[in-house]
């Protein structure tokens, strides 16, 4: 598990998405804007990039507080609260 540095309603899902994004690409340049064909440069690329943004857009909505509501309301048990021990 994870400690939080902040409340969870101020906490993007797509803050998150950008630390893995970013943990994954270090050290790995995969700057591609040369390869591939015309097609791929020019068109394939700029769509899903343009889809990313959106769908990016949409994850800076979310927040961790949103999800956890969302799997209460779907029945979905935490684990978290199953494991609370308060004992000393």
């Amino acid at each position: 598990g994870y400690r939080l540095a902040r409340e969870r309603r101020r906490i993007s899902v797509g803050e998150i998405v950008r630390v893995v994004r970013a943990t994954e690409a270090n050290g790995n340049d995969s700057s591609m804007d040369g390869d591939g064909s015309e097609l791929a440069r020019k068109v394939v690329r700029p769509l899903w990039q343009e889809y990313q943004d959106e769908l990016m857009a949409k994850l800076d909505q979310l927040t961790i507080d949103d999800l956890c509501i969302r799997a209460d309301q779907n029945g979905v048990i935490s684990e978290g609260r199953q494991n609370l021990d308060f004992a000393i």
